[in-house]
């Protein structure tokens, strides 16, 4: 999209036929600026959540933190994101990345670890 939006900026209108490009240079900066904030909102925060039984690990693939399931994790929560199940990580205090943590759950995966953890994990 940028490279689009480079060469529409920079490119002489005689490439395009003679058409005037200034409107279309407006739209599609407007898209790609639109693009990137929705990119920063929904898919920046998105961090990747694993555990082994006794504790959770999330990273952000720079960093990587531990979380005692029992001790340090007040519960997940899930909500559909068109065809995402989108989880949320909730701390008792405060994180590496902050108290609450999302991540795109693995359907198969988070209905085993909900049951699996179902008394010692709060769910809603």
């Amino acid at each position: 999209m940028i490279g689009a939006t480079l060469v529409i900026w920079f490119a002489p209108e005689h490439y395009f036929g003679g058409v005037p490009l200034q409107s279309l240079r407006w739209a599609i900066l407007f898209v790609l600026l639109t693009g990137l904030a929705v990119f920063w909102l929904l898919c920046w925060p998105l961090k990747r959540v694993e555990t082994d039984g006794e504790a959770i690990y999330v990273s952000n693939y720079f960093k990587t933190a531990r979380y005692d399931l029992r001790q340090d994790v007040a519960g997940f929560s899930e909500t559909r994101w068109l065809l995402l199940k989108v989880c949320t990580v909730e701390l008792r205090g405060a994180g590496t990345f902050g108290r609450r943590m999302r991540f795109v759950a693995s359907r198969k995966q988070y209905d085993l670890f909900r049951r699996e953890y179902a008394g010692a994990v709060q769910f809603d």
